[in-house]
């Protein structure tokens, strides 16, 4: 198998026409001398950030993830992992500070239980969300709550799994569009909602008829596995849309 990282350039011209999802699974990376390049790689911030961690699983989603985050990132510029610096907003999105890169390349991070995975883009805001495809707390207060007047009628035509699966299909959508604008889940709205296109795709809807903000958006929900769901918004600003690539990768 070719080693993706030695592709470089062609990776970045590829972004003209593409959306890259990277996935890692991150229990699977064990090895002692991966996991200290893992750490020797972090910025000052995020290996303190890393350290604050209580559980140990948890401070290992945290390296994996973060890791996977500036090799990514070097697939398409040729520098090392450990030269990237990133800035956040003020809801916490990070983007790219340094290097100076002559292109906009952005990216988004997500993690669950079992799960890493990041999204890139060329000249657009992104975002992505993972669960993990499990029953938990009260999902119809939560639908009832977060969610529109048409999500939640859906929601009530629907049991057992094919309800789980839809849920979860609304929150991580709602996670990734919220994380592409640049905000928190806590700012999501009941204006707009998601729905099923016949293809199979998603789209979003405004409850005002006389806004177009829904033909400048692309959102592609993924199932890497039987265990995870995986949401990614892409804002299209009305072009045509972009073939999303997904793969996994050890970073």
């Amino acid at each position: 198998m070719k080693n993706i990282y030695e592709a470089g350039p062609p990776l970045l011209r590829q972004l003209e026409s593409e959306v890259h999802v990277w996935f890692s699974t991150p229990e699977a990376i064990t090895d002692p001398e991966r996991l200290a390049y893992y750490a020797a790689i972090l910025s000052p911030e995020e290996s303190a950030r890393h350290q604050r961690f209580h559980f140990d699983k948890d401070r290992h989603l945290f390296l994996v993830s973060h890791a996977l985050v500036r090799r990514v990132l070097s697939a398409y510029i040729d520098v090392d992992p450990l030269v990237w610096q990133f800035s956040r907003n003020e809801f916490g999105r990070p983007e790219v500070s340094s290097p100076d890169i002559s292109c906009s390349l952005r990216f988004n991070l997500t993690h669950t239980s079992g799960l890493a995975a990041c999204v890139v883009t060329l000249n657009a805001d992104c975002g992505i969300d993972a669960e993990k495809i499990h029953a938990r707390g009260d999902q119809a207060g939560i639908a009832e709550k977060m969610f529109a007047e048409p999500e939640q009628a859906e929601l009530k035509k629907l049991r057992g799994q094919a309800f789980l699966e839809r849920f979860l299909a609304y929150w991580t959508l709602r996670e990734a569009y919220c994380k592409a604008l640049g905000v928190g889940i806590a700012h999501a709205k009941k204006d707009y909602f998601f729905e099923i296109e016949g293809s199979g795709q998603y789209r979003i809807r405004f409850q005002s008829p006389s806004s177009g903000q829904g033909r400048h958006w692309q959102f592609t929900v993924l199932r890497p596995g039987l265990e995870h769901m995986v949401a990614v918004a892409i804002r299209s600003e009305g072009l045509s849309r972009k073939e999303v690539v997904h793969r996994f990768i050890v970073p």
